[in-house]
């Protein structure tokens, strides 16, 4: 179901891989300390590598998707693995995996790290939103175990509001695993907070149309995007969460956007704390909120062109966190800011064969 709301969050496209004059993009939008309060969450019908920081990996408490038993599919972990004679999954060379944590923020410190993350700055970066993106405490801080991205209404480098958008672009990027985070959302007017991804490094340029605007030669949508969890204000409660990617079109001789949505998840209060988790292999994705599985895809997507004959989701992406304000979406009303999206902790874990 392609949702006809923009994902003033996410979809479009970030610094670098902007073209001249882009058009408005229409498509879907776009934690692990345990929560006092447990979400309740309306399920939807069900249709490595890794470079970054920090210390060695650490193996997780977690078996899932390692066992046969638990989940047959062990191909999805990464390319090649398969059920071992041992009934755990293995790597194509015969190694059992185990799931590692290979990358975690818990923002106990005073300032954000930047060994981990890297700021997104400017105004009208995508789909004609109302902010401008800062990298002033104002706006981006990290207070009482907290990342917190503050959306204010104030005259800013042109923009009339400004806001956080935070990245881990040329720091950290993988190819399949488990991503999380725990976060609380704001509602106010016009807020769209986001947890999503973009390819880390997409190549080459493919010739583009969107809508009824110009074609251009770049690189979205054809090296696609993942939306893990987006919460707008105008619907109230729900959690979109979208792949975006090129679909060859011979008239135009060119790719136009392809997106699989499904139906929403929701969940009773956005404020609260929840945890949005995405599970990436080579064969499948899945969604969850508060560890409940609410929307699956079997990889590839029927209509999917491969740039270059490349599956970009065989293809590392980095992770981002922002709070956008309007743009295609509700407009905001500056008469209930400030509003935050406070993030708890992020976290990614891969399965890699055992040492």
């Amino acid at each position: 179901m392609a949702l006809t709301g923009a994902y003033s969050s996410g979809i479009l496209l970030a610094s670098g891989m902007t073209p001249p004059a882009p058009p408005p993009v229409r498509g879907a939008r776009s934690q692990h300390r345990t929560g006092s309060r447990r979400a309740r969450v309306r399920l939807a019908p069900l249709f490595i590598m890794a470079v970054g920081c920090g210390g060695p990996p650490k193996t997780s408490s977690s078996s899932h998707w390692l066992t046969c038993s638990l989940d047959s599919d062990c191909s999805n972990l990464e390319v090649g693995a398969r059920c071992g004679d041992d009934g755990d999954c293995s790597s194509a060379g015969g190694t059992r995996l185990v799931q590692r944590l290979v990358f975690s923020d818990e923002f106990d410190g005073t300032t954000l790290d930047g060994t981990r993350w890297g700021y997104e700055t400017g105004a009208g970066i995508r789909n004609d939103e109302a902010q401008a993106y800062t990298n002033r405490s104002e706006n981006v801080s990290v207070e009482s175990g907290n990342l917190v991205l503050t959306a204010r209404a104030e005259q800013y480098s042109g923009a009339s509001f400004t806001s956080g958008s935070v990245n881990t672009e040329g720091l950290f990027s993988f190819a399949f695993g488990r991503v999380e985070a725990r976060f609380a959302a704001p509602v106010g007017r016009g807020c769209s907070a986001a947890f999503w991804m973009l390819p880390e490094n997409p190549t080459p340029d493919v010739q583009s149309c969107i809508g009824s605007s110009p074609c251009y030669s770049g690189t979205w949508p054809a090296w696609g995007d993942i939306t893990i969890a987006n919460l707008q204000s105008q619907l109230p409660g729900q959690v979109l969460g979208t792949i975006s990617y090129g679909v060859w079109d011979d008239t135009l001789g060119g790719v136009t956007h392809g997106v699989f949505a499904g139906e929403n998840a929701t969940v009773e209060d956005a404020t609260a704390y929840h945890t949005y988790a995405f599970e990436w292999g080579p064969a499948r994705l899945d969604w969850f909120v508060d560890d409940v599985k609410v929307r699956t895809v079997a990889l590839p997507p029927e209509d999917l062109y491969l740039p270059g004959g490349v599956d970009p989701f065989h293809k590392p992406f980095h992770l981002r966190l922002n709070l956008a304000l309007g743009g295609l979406d509700q407009a905001p009303d500056s008469a209930v800011y400030p509003q935050e999206l406070r993030i708890d902790w992020v976290r990614v874990s891969q399965w890699q064969a055992e040492d």
